[in-house]
């Protein structure tokens, strides 16, 4: 027995070795010749084809053969078992909450049990009795899941999005908070992300999509936000923002216009925006509103850089990063005769301002310094900010105000603790006791902050994640995203990212430029044209962690998730040299395309708009899909995508593996890992969660394992 033990991490080694020494290849996907100029470059796209609604058909009979060939070679990998067993274990170590909100004295959240796929909507009363309300498992067939939930201002009712499919278009449905009885169903689809605003206890807002799925038409384009009056039979809808709201702001068909309130104040606010920092904003009275004819003033346009605001009284409190990159707080009274002007409250500083929730009493302001979260409360919406002690160094998540206006309610995780839930009176913190499990393994493992430094000289942040006293170069994933402004290196825990660190390696998360861990300046330095900044911060990342001893060339691999895929793969092309394997996920790899694509015009703002040439050619310094008709070498390559994806399209992917494969395939494995049961990831089963992770780690490993010295 203690022979075979002994025995086992080197007989996998070899066997790993020896199941990369001869790397798959795709079954050859067909090609259509196809060329165009566009403002001067040309572009080559034999697989254009794939982009063609009357060749999907043909294109998932590609996918499908190629998946299931992926499928074989992932499920032979050596160590997919023992990382499947694990990811079991991590992701079944005990409860998890999220997403907690509190109404008319209940609190409302999420919460996965051990034995679950997707979470539950629980209620728990004010005497501390917890109910399931919905259970989205419980009806067969699809994966069902909980995109979005809110709570009434009295506690009473809690509107339900359910998506289907790992897809996250569906209809909100209001449910008896006690009984779990449907009281009303809207009439139109919306996606989860949006939500639905309580105006009142008989006035609901959401945004509605226009175009259902799967009519040929973008879902994402020409939204309009509706107002739902709920005090009869059937609930009255009324466009009252958008480009089909005769009278109001002008609209993009890619904005998405959006209707908030809190149910205390007489304002409402009117929102556009979209896949980018700012956002417009409008002001109207819950009176004209109610009636059908809201009087929009405008508080906001995107060159004002607004990130946030909320209403405290007559008050609009806004944060802006147009005169300081890490962001200043401002307020402006709102009275008939218009906005007033803007009073700076809270001087831009160290901490990067990045969120403003407003209480009946008071102000609180959320900020971050190298990604570790801050709150601060302004008692009276003036005055002094002043700090609020958090228990340990966190991501501060889903922060709402209790619809009465008495406290913020917020979670809490770091890079060793799943998740804390808190509530926040005044200045003074306290537990609701809906603290997540974390598996026990992961509570000792160390994150440690290093400084990269980039081609030009900047230094990028980025943390190293790894096991106590683990010493020598091992598999390591270097994570970048770079993107809207969102942060890498801000602390978290996921059961799904320990058991890669469990087993032995290493976690490195890159906060490129185009990410916020330095505000507003650090966003814009690596986004659209910018982006081969972002390229250089990811490959400097790699350097620093081969530098530091914690990886070697030959046991770097590099993912990037969603649009990651504007990050890894450029990063990887122009530095095969640096990694022995890329992961994108989900990825957007195309994007010279973008206006072909479902929810692509969505991100005209963000990475650049094809139909100018400024734009394209943004993109095309972006684009990993055009990289490859010039690239000289490709890391081995696992490309996964989820085919009800509604965020990126699968033929993105497809178009990049199917490139990648026939110009590599005879020396570089490439591989296409499928799940025609899924989507973006958003709603997925904790089983398809599982299953994803296992094939990623087993293949990582192999690589890595197999070319370490």
């Amino acid at each position: 027995m203690k022979a075979s033990v002994v025995c086992l991490p080197l007989c996998l080694l070899g066997l790993a070795a020896q199941a990369s020494d001869t790397p798959m290849r795709l079954p050859a996907a067909p090609t259509v010749a196809f060329e165009e100029t566009v403002f001067g470059h040309r572009i080559d796209d034999p697989y254009r084809w794939m982009e063609d609604p009357a060749q999907q058909d043909r294109l998932q009979a590609w996918m499908t053969t190629a998946g299931e060939a992926t499928r074989r070679r992932l499920e032979a990998l050596p160590e997919r078992e023992a990382f499947a067993t694990m990811l079991e274990t991590a992701t079944r170590a005990g409860v998890i909450y999220s997403g907690v909100q509190s109404a008319g004295g209940r609190l409302f959240y999420l919460r996965r049990d051990p034995d679950a796929e997707v979470p539950r909507l629980v209620v728990r009363d004010r005497d501390g009795r917890e109910r399931v309300l919905v259970d989205p498992a419980a009806a067969a067939g699809k994966t069902r899941a909980i995109a979005s939930f809110s709570p009434s201002p009295d506690g009473a009712q809690v509107a339900v999005m359910i998506g289907e499919g790992g897809g996250e278009l569906g209809r909100f449905e209001i449910l008896d908070a006690q009984t779990g009885a449907l009281r009303h169903r809207m009439d139109g689809q919306t996606f989860g992300d949006f939500g639905l605003s309580w105006l009142a206890p008989d006035l609901v807002s959401y945004t509605r999509a226009m175009h259902a799925a799967g009519d040929g038409q973008d879902p994402l384009l020409d939204m309009q936000a509706v107002v739902v009056s709920l005090d009869g039979p059937t609930p009255v809808e009324r466009i009252v923002l958008g480009s089909r709201f005769e009278g109001g702001p002008a609209f993009e068909p890619q904005e998405f216009p959006a209707v908030a309130g809190n149910g205390r104040d007489a304002l409402v606010f009117g929102h556009a925006y979209g896949a980018r920092a700012d956002a417009r904003a409008f002001v109207t009275t819950l009176q004209d509103l109610r009636a059908g004819r809201p009087r929009w003033q405008v508080l906001a346009d995107y060159s004002d850089q607004v990130a946030a605001d909320a209403l405290f009284g007559d008050a609009v409190y806004s944060i802006t990063t147009r005169e300081a990159s890490n962001g200043v707080l401002q307020r402006r009274q709102v009275g008939a005769g218009g906005p007033g002007p803007n009073e700076v409250i809270l001087p831009a500083g160290d901490a990067i301002l990045s969120g403003v929730h407003a209480t009946r009493d008071g102000v609180y302001v959320t900020a971050t310094r190298d990604g570790v979260s801050q709150l601060m409360y302004l008692e009276g919406g003036a005055g002094a900010a002043r700090p609020i002690a958090l228990p340990f160094e966190s991501e501060l998540t889903a922060p709402s105000v209790d619809t009465d206006g008495d406290s913020l309610v917020f979670g809490l995780r770091g890079w060793t603790t799943t998740g804390r839930n808190f509530r926040a009176r005044g200045a003074q913190l306290e537990s609701l006791d809906l603290d997540s499990a974390t598996w026990a393994p992961a509570q000792a493992f160390v994150a440690t902050r290093e400084l990269a430094r980039s081609r030009d000289g900047t230094e990028v942040p980025m943390v190293i994640l790894r096991k106590p006293a683990a010493s020598g170069p091992a598999p390591t994933l270097v994570e970048g995203y770079g993107s809207y402004g969102i942060l890498t290196t801000t602390p978290f825990s996921w059961p799904l990212f320990a058991p890669w660190v469990e087993r032995g390696g290493v976690f490195v998360f890159c906060g490129t430029r185009g990410g916020g861990e330095r505000g507003r300046a650090w966003h814009e330095g690596g986004r659209a044209a910018n982006k081969p900044n972002a390229h250089d911060d990811l490959a400097a990342c790699a350097q620093r962690a081969q530098a530091l001893g914690v990886a070697t060339p030959a046991s770097t691999l590099v993912m990037g998730t969603s649009a990651g895929g504007l990050l890894a793969p450029p990063t990887a092309m122009k530095h095969a040299d640096l990694f022995t394997g890329l992961i994108p996920r989900v990825a957007i790899l195309d994007p010279i395309r973008l206006a072909a694509a479902p929810n692509g015009p969505n991100q005209f703002a963000e990475m650049g708009d094809p139909r100018t040439r400024e734009g394209f050619e943004a993109l095309l310094a972006q684009d990993a899909y055009v990289m490859l008709d010039t690239a000289k070498d490709l890391p081995d390559t696992l490309v996964t995508v989820g085919m009800n994806d509604t965020r990126v399209v699968p033929w993105m992917a497809a178009k990049f593996a199917a490139r990648a494969s026939a110009k590599f395939g005879d020396r570089r494995e490439v591989l296409l890992r499928v799940d025609t049961a899924q989507g973006h990831g958003i709603g997925s089963s904790r089983d398809a969660q599982v299953q994803e992770f296992a094939d990623t780690y087993a293949w990582a490993w192999a690589w890595a394992q197999a070319t370490t010295p």
